[in-house]
């Protein structure tokens, strides 16, 4: 009796458990119990990790992608979990001299972080945020333009509002580019 008792337990524990873990393409999070783990179950993030290159305005850019678990809080009392991507880079020019690199600041500080998949047209989607220049933002689209995976689509919509005087480049001519706007990124 003891042995189906425990039995019991241990199912009723593990089927509560896996009925908080969620498919990453899951949407309206909103609506799930706290502390949800959207997880990447069909391993999708993963051929989006490590290094790209691509060449735009005289300029060069390594990216390199990471998949992290993020526990989100900004819902109020229903905080969960979300497999993602997040984005480091380093921009150099012509002449090999670095413009931007912040390839070497911890995961939590990333300046790219990713959001999820689109429901309609299935593109990754990121956010950008960069403190150091104006506070600048935007939304990335990033998805595959090869069956090997190999080559990505980059799009960045700067959504940048107000620049203001207390920033070191305001007024600047040309404003710095960290990133480009669209591009053809190939995996290193």
């Amino acid at each position: 009796m003891k042995n189906i008792f425990l039995i019991i337990t241990l199912l009723t524990l593990t089927i509560s458990c896996k009925a908080q873990t969620y498919p990453l393409r899951t949407y309206g999070i909103e609506t799930y119990p706290a502390n949800s783990y959207l997880k990447d179950l069909n391993n999708e993030l993963p051929e989006y990790e490590g290094t790209w290159k691509g060449t735009w305005n005289n300029k060069t850019i390594y990216i390199i992608l990471k998949k992290i678990k993020r526990n989100f809080t900004h819902l109020d009392n229903n905080p969960y979990y979300m497999d993602i991507l997040i984005g480091k880079f380093k921009v150099t020019d012509s002449n090999g001299s670095i413009l931007f690199d912040n390839t070497n600041i911890s995961d939590e500080q990333a300046k790219i972080e990713g959001g999820k998949f689109g429901k309609s047209d299935g593109k990754y989607s990121l956010t950008y945020t960069d403190s150091e220049i104006c506070n600048i933002n935007g939304l990335i689209k990033i998805y595959f333009t090869d069956s090997t995976k190999t080559k990505l689509s980059w799009k960045f919509s700067d959504m940048t509002d107000i620049i203001t005087p207390d920033c070191p480049y305001y007024n600047s001519n040309p404003f710095p580019e960290p990133l480009p706007k669209s591009i053809i990124l190939t995996k290193q």
